[in-house]
């Protein structure tokens, strides 16, 4: 089964190497999660958390459970440069530095074609459509200060989102975003 979900996203991945589709975004995720589930399967330890994390938040509409590791981290960094308004204008966490790296190191790991995440125009592409899958699908409660944290659609123009607080930053929020 690993093999043939390995073929799949090495014959469509190599037919794209920029990724501009909502479906072809959800298309990846879902088969690297598959992918990730075959080799927990097979008791391997092998752990990509942020891929598993972004591919479960691209098809449900909220993400309200599972905020651990990786992605608990990088909400609690977000929530400390917050305060409310970005230390040093630091807004980086909105290009998914994080989960391109592990995104590039799967994808050298398993031998499959990685230019839509190499490349920095085609992680462009493929993080803007990304994005839009992701509008208004909210992580809820990612730390003791955040309420939620949704992006919000810019038509592909650049990255934005909007980050609601609670607990000692209760009742601000903040929409931050840039350009690409």
């Amino acid at each position: 089964m690993k093999e043939q979900i390995l073929d799949k996203l090495t014959k469509f991945l190599n037919k794209r190497p920029s990724i501009k589709e909502e479906c072809e975004v959800v298309y990846i995720m879902v088969e690297l999660r598959k992918l990730l589930d075959r080799e927990r399967e097979r008791g391997s330890s092998i752990s990509y958390p942020l891929v598993r994390f972004h591919a479960d938040w691209a098809v449900h509409t909220r993400k309200d459970y599972r905020i651990t590791g990786a992605m608990k981290k990088i909400m609690e960094i977000v929530d400390e440069t917050l305060d409310p308004y970005p230390k040093n204008g630091n807004i980086d966490f909105l290009s998914m530095p994080e989960f391109r790296k592990e995104l590039i190191k799967l994808t050298e790991d398993y031998n499959l074609p990685n230019v839509f995440c190499r490349n920095d125009s085609s992680w462009n592409d493929f993080l803007l459509t990304l994005i839009e899958v992701l509008v208004d699908q909210p992580i809820i409660n990612p730390t003791k200060n955040i309420a939620d944290f949704y992006y919000v659609g810019m038509k592909k123009e650049g990255v934005m989102a909007t980050i609601n607080f609670r607990g000692k930053k209760a009742g601000g929020s903040i929409t931050l975003g840039f350009g690409l």
